[in-house]
C-alpha cells in the first residue's frame, strides 16, 4: 500500500546511508537521487541536547541504546513525525518517549 504522506530522512542517516561508498561516482549518484527525493530534516542544538537525555533515561533504566538512534527519535520527536524503523532501539526509545513509530494502516 503506498502513501501520499512525505517522507523526510534525518541528516545523520543522510550521512549513514551515503558512507562507506566504494566510489566517488557512486557517492555523487546515490547523493543526488536522495537530495532530489527525500526532504533532509537536519539536527538541531536541542535535538542533541534531547537525544542525550534520551539516552540517559534509557540506560537509567536499563536499557541500553545507540546515541545517533537517540539523535533520529530526537529530531522525528521535535518535527511530530512518525519514523519508520525495523531497528529494535526505537521500540525501546518509544517507551520512554513520545516517540511515534510509523505503522502502515491497510484500508479494508
Amino acid at each position: 500500500m503506498s502513501s501520499d504522506r512525505p517522507i523526510g530522512v534525518p541528516g545523520i542517516v543522510l550521512q549513514e546511508i551515503l558512507s562507506g561508498l566504494h566510489s566517488e561516482k557512486q557517492f555523487r549518484e546515490l547523493r543526488a537521487k536522495l537530495l532530489g527525493a527525500f526532504t533532509i530534516l537536519p539536527a538541531s542544538v536541542d535535538d542533541h541536547l534531547e537525544a542525550a537525555r534520551l539516552k540517559n533515561v534509557c540506560v537509567s533504566k536499563g536499557t541500553n541504546v545507540s546515541g545517533i538512534d537517540c539523535l533520529i527519535a530526537a529530531t522525528a520527536i521535535a518535527g511530530g513525525h512518525e519514523l519508520f524503523a525495523v531497528d529494535a532501539d526505537f521500540e525501546a526509545i518509544c517507551r520512554y518517549s513520545p516517540l511515534k513509530l510509523f505503522e502502515e494502516h491497510e484500508v479494508a
